[in-house]
């Protein structure tokens, strides 16, 4: 179900749109349909760093990024909750970056309201119809069947807007009748849309002629150079020229990569990553690798300067002792894999860089701090550690996985066994537990601290607050910035609606609500157990919870 846009102002919308484009009018726009011939082109990096892109319809399902990897504007007319599904998947995975979405429409998940969980995924949004609407002459295109298709709705915004020169490819009006798209359509893509989305050439509610015609009033309104870059000889009358763009596919080069930071960060660690980039970058311009399990990461990170991401395969914790805290702190040990750097520093990633520790680079051997917070241990703490990666020391942290024991239960204790010979230690300075200022002030100067590590309870969780840390976490803080923090309230608003229940009431646990629910039972005669427990079993929540709801109401249960 969607909603149209009705709007009280269309030149309102059209300068909105305008200003989301300022400064980039000049620039040419490329228009790419999802025709057969859309995989005949690729454009350089410059090319497509240098131009505004405008993208439609399911065009991610596409084998190869020949048009790179942003979006300047998406373009669709017709709601379909399995596109926008998988715009939001599609965003979240970082697969691709979109800056703009075009449509006529409010989409919505019921017909009585708007209300869609996309939606936030969906920003900014604005009305190309209303573009289309401001010039009468294509406006009455528009009031009725046959309808422009997508491709043309793209050239006339792009010629309304203002763009002196429009490329376009994939635009081939149905003429290949053995297949409609450049990508064979996927089942799982196949069960949202009808026979008619899927079936090569026209449509009934779209024609060629009127394509043609609508294109020649395009032409005849506005000035503007179009040129061609695919196979699309029935607009040959309407283009001023056809050009070929084939740049060189990318190759990654192999090699020495000098020296690195590195930090773990899935789900919302990402958000400590996002602090320890920033302070990083105040104070080093070694850069920052951030090895991740989770898909979404690369997408919150993306904003960073001088951050790149590694998607790694996650380790089972042998050694975990029940503990699900530590299940997967051993995946932080894929770091000894990274055999390409000269040398590498780790660094949690709910830590902070408050001065340079680059000089480890410049050193040998495993080094790390004293685990010293509130006791002083007699081990280190596997928060930061520097080590020159090697065949022999990547075999020899693996090889003792199965076997070696781990005094915490997690990487640290482990860490602490392998290197218990080899450790060479460094100042506290350079791993700082938060807990070691509070709990030992004569022990460290916060003045004098490198790395700051918040070691328990995260800053980021803003629902919870010690007031000996608030200090501290004041310091965290002051490096995180706006888009950040947006990343932020999104993640922490997901984390607290699943851990807390109505009312500020902790949510109840799946062994809770079993007790809760044998309970109840226990208080019904045995033909009403029966029917409600096998109820239970049989019915999705979907249908159980709201009939269980009604029967509570009307006193049946």
């Amino acid at each position: 179900m969607s909603f149209p846009k009705n709007s009280l102002s269309v030149p309102h919308e059209i300068d909105r749109i305008q200003r989301h484009f300022e400064g980039r009018l000049h620039q040419d726009c490329y228009i790419v349909g999802n025709g057969p011939s859309s995989a005949e082109v690729r454009l350089s990096d410059e090319q497509a760093e240098n131009s505004v892109i405008f993208r439609a319809n399911w065009f991610f399902l596409e084998q190869e990024k020949f048009y790179g990897d942003r979006v300047d504007g998406f373009f669709w007319s017709v709601d379909n909750a399995g596109l926008r599904d998988n715009l939001k998947e599609v965003q979240k995975l970082d697969q691709y970056k979109i800056d703009a979405f075009f449509q006529p429409f409010q989409a919505s998940d019921l017909r009585e309201k708007v209300v869609t969980a996309s939606a936030a995924h969906l920003m900014p949004n604005f009305d190309h119809w209303a573009v289309i609407a401001s010039n009468p002459t294509l406006a009455r295109f528009m009031m009725g069947r046959p309808l422009p298709t997508q491709g043309m709705q793209m050239i006339a915004v792009a010629a309304i807007l203002g763009f002196k020169r429009i490329h376009i490819s994939g635009i081939d009006l149905y003429a290949d009748m053995s297949q409609r798209y450049a990508w064979d359509v996927p089942d799982t893509v196949r069960q949202h849309l009808q026979e008619k989305d899927v079936a090569a050439g026209y449509e009934k509610k779209h024609s060629l002629d009127l394509d043609l015609h609508f294109l020649r009033a395009i032409r005849d309104q506005y000035e503007f150079e179009l040129v061609g870059l695919s196979r699309m000889e029935i607009m040959a009358p309407f283009l001023n020229r056809t050009e070929v763009r084939s740049a060189e596919a990318k190759t990654i080069q192999a090699g020495n990569k000098g020296n690195v930071y590195v930090t773990m960060a899935d789900g919302r660690y990402a958000i400590g990553a996002m602090a320890l980039a920033r302070s990083l970058a105040t104070v080093s311009d070694v850069p920052l690798l951030v090895m991740h399990t989770d898909p979404y990461t690369p997408r919150l990170l993306r904003h960073l300067p001088n951050v790149s991401t590694l998607k790694v395969d996650p380790i089972d914790n042998p050694h975990n002792h029940g503990q699900s805290r530590f299940a997967g702190t051993f995946t932080k040990l894929r770091v000894f894999e990274l055999l390409d750097y000269d040398r590498i520093t780790f660094v949690d990633a709910d830590c902070v860089m408050l001065k340079n520790i680059d000089d480890l680079f410049g050193l040998d051997g495993f080094l790390a701090a004293p685990d010293w917070g509130s006791e002083l241990h007699i081990a280190f703490n596997s928060g930061v550690f520097s080590f020159t990666p090697s065949e022999s020391l990547r075999n020899r942290v693996f090889s003792a996985i199965p076997h070696s024991h781990s005094s915490d239960g997690g990487d640290q204790g482990f860490l602490n066994v392998v290197f218990a010979a080899d450790v060479k230690w460094l100042p506290v300075e350079y791993n700082t537990l938060k807990r070691l200022p509070v709990h030992h002030p004569n022990l460290v100067n916060i003045s004098d601290v490198k790395v700051l590590h918040f070691v328990g309870e995260n800053p980021w969780d803003t629902f919870q607050s010690k007031p000996e840390f608030t200090h501290l976490e004041a310091i965290w803080s002051s490096f995180m910035e706006k888009e950040d923090w947006r990343h932020a309230f999104w993640m922490n608003k997901s984390f607290i609606s699943k851990r807390w229940g109505k009312n500020g009431k902790p949510a109840k646990t799946a062994e809770e609500k079993k007790i809760s629910f044998e309970k109840r039972l226990n208080g019904y005669g045995p033909i009403r157990r029966t029917v409600v427990r096998w109820g239970d079993i049989l019915l999705p929540d979907a249908v159980s919870k709201p009939l269980d709801r009604t029967l509570k109401r009307i006193g049946i249960l």
